[in-house]
């Protein structure tokens, strides 16, 4: 009896010497350092919203993008929006310093803003009732022209309606009669943005 006793614990002692043996603890790697992936950049005053990317690198060399993760900064909320890593120019010029932070670590950028110099209304004519999209192009201190998407606002006389939808675009409904349409662009932004003259454009309706 004793012997079937003693045979068994040796049993027993092997199966979980066996078991511990195959028994492996997940290791958990830490953060060893994380980065803005874009680095340092400039934006157009009138652009959509460009999005940053916060990247964490890990002691066991993996990485993974951490934006909802990590805590942002932004230096200058009156010459740039900033929203979990989306930006867009608050103000004509200007630039702030973006930042990042999971713990002890830590990166920032600079984002800068290009200047609108000048502007103006560039839609095809419009000779009759009916609705139409609004545009307007605008000129940089970098000699680059382009489509401005925001910090523009629209307005018209003669009963004209006006709408912007989510993705900025403009559409006139033209009721009767000539109509000036008026874009103006920084008009509600802080006292940093430099305001440009409203430009105003006659439609005439035959």
């Amino acid at each position: 009896m004793k012997k079937t006793f003693y045979s068994l614990l040796i049993l027993l002692s092997v199966f979980f010497t066996a078991c511990g043996e195959n028994t492996k603890t997940a290791v958990v790697a830490d953060i060893a350092s994380i980065e803005i992936v874009e680095g340092n950049i400039s934006i157009y005053s009138t652009d959509e919203a460009t999005d940053l990317t916060a990247m964490a690198t890990y002691t066991d060399s993996t990485t993974a993008q951490i934006n909802d993760a990590a805590i942002w900064n932004n230096s200058d909320y009156n010459t740039l929006y900033m929203y979990n890593g989306s930006v867009s120019a608050a103000s004509n010029g200007g630039s702030s310093i973006v930042g990042i932070s999971s713990g002890r670590f830590s990166d920032e950028i600079n984002v800068s803003i290009i200047k609108l110099t000048d502007f103006n209304i560039t839609n095809a004519d419009i000779n009759s009732t009916g609705s139409y999209i609004l545009e307007a192009t605008g000129t940089f201190e970098d000699n680059t022209s382009k489509v401005i998407k925001r910090n523009i606002e629209w307005s018209a006389d003669n009963g004209a309606v006006i709408s912007v939808d989510e993705n900025y675009v403009a559409t006139i409904t033209i009721l009767t009669g000539d109509t000036n349409v008026t874009a103006t662009v920084f008009e509600e932004t802080n006292t940093s943005a430099a305001t440009l003259a409203p430009i105003t454009r006659t439609y005439t309706v035959n």
